[in-house]
């Protein structure tokens, strides 16, 4: 176990060292907002279009992994909006934000590089197979619930429309897609732009991890502690767990679809479920909390997982 801590300890040391800069003001806390800025809209689409680019479709799509992390996934939305309502007395709408936060794990930013250094490149194209779809599945679904709970939503065809049009204006998702469009057509890039590439997409990672560090000064932890860590054993607990026992005990799958589906799925949540919260106006209190209290509990679940998914 602590060797395999020691593997991804770099990853966590990025962000502790951000936040104690952020925390210490030796850096200003509108740093953040520029590191992430050039981090989602430039070099983590850049990282996501060489990837897909690259990328082994046959290797990346394999349906029963990604329906191995995406019914986990469904699993624990669904099981945190219901729990939210039945145990918290919370609003509909209220109820889909935090379902949403047990359902939005940080695949790219954190879940990229511990893979790396845990796996290498040989489990790369099956990471960016889950990741080309996660942006996009799991904004669509969760606008779409958002919409039909609350009182003052959009009707069907205007939701899946704001949904869509939503997920597809993402930066990231702008870097997968082209990235597959360049892929699917062939099209060889000339090696000094890819050289160019490179050199953005090395960036990406350290950037974003330091710019995560420094927001989560941010992001206070809340009265809601007993709903956070409810929605905390979903995202870093089941979800994992889901998607071991159907990639590994149901479809019997080769130990490298099993090891990225679920360590992408035991990844704690992004600054995805803030901005989602902030969006609607719903459980921004819980989902700052959450944000805080996953990142900090996933340095000991994720060796966890790891020290499990290594032995396969």
């Amino acid at each position: 176990m602590f060797s395999v801590f020691l593997t991804i300890l770099p990853v966590f040391l990025l962000l502790g060292a951000g936040y104690l800069v952020g925390r210490t003001k030796y850096l200003p806390d509108n740093v953040a907002d520029s590191l992430n800025v050039y981090a989602i809209k430039f070099a983590v689409p850049v990282l996501l279009f060489t990837a897909m680019y690259r990328l082994d479709l046959a290797q990346a799509f394999h349906f029963e992994m990604l329906l191995s992390f995406y019914v986990g996934a469904v699993f624990c939305f669904m099981a945190g909006i219901l729990l939210a309502r039945v145990i918290w007395k919370r609003r509909p709408g209220e109820a889909v934000a935090v379902g949403f936060c047990a359902v939005f794990s940080n695949t790219v930013l954190i879940g990229v590089p511990i893979a790396q250094l845990a796996f290498g490149e040989a489990i790369m194209a099956q990471v960016f197979g889950i990741i080309a779809l996660h942006a996009s599945l799991l904004y669509i679904m969760g606008m779409t619930t958002m919409e039909f709970a609350r009182q003052d939503g959009r009707g069907f065809t205007d939701t899946l429309k704001a949904a869509f049009s939503s997920a597809m204006a993402n930066p990231l998702m702008v870097g997968i897609i082209s990235g597959l469009l360049v892929n699917f057509s062939g099209i060889s890039l000339f090696p000094q732009l890819e050289q160019a590439l490179e050199m953005i997409r090395a960036s990406a990672i350290p950037v974003a991890l330091v710019g995560i560090g420094i927001a989560l000064n941010r992001y206070k932890i809340s009265t809601e502690i007993p709903e956070t860590l409810m929605v905390t054993v979903l995202a870093l607990g089941f979800h994992p767990a889901i998607a071991f026992f159907l990639s590994y005990y149901v479809f019997g799958l080769e130990p490298i679809f099993v090891q990225a589906a679920v360590l992408l799925a035991a990844m704690p949540p992004g600054m995805n479920i803030y901005i989602f919260a902030n969006l609607y106006q719903r459980a921004l209190g819980l989902s700052a909390s959450v944000l805080v209290i996953t990142n900090i509990i996933s340095i000991f679940t994720i060796p966890f997982w790891l020290v499990l998914i290594k032995s396969l």
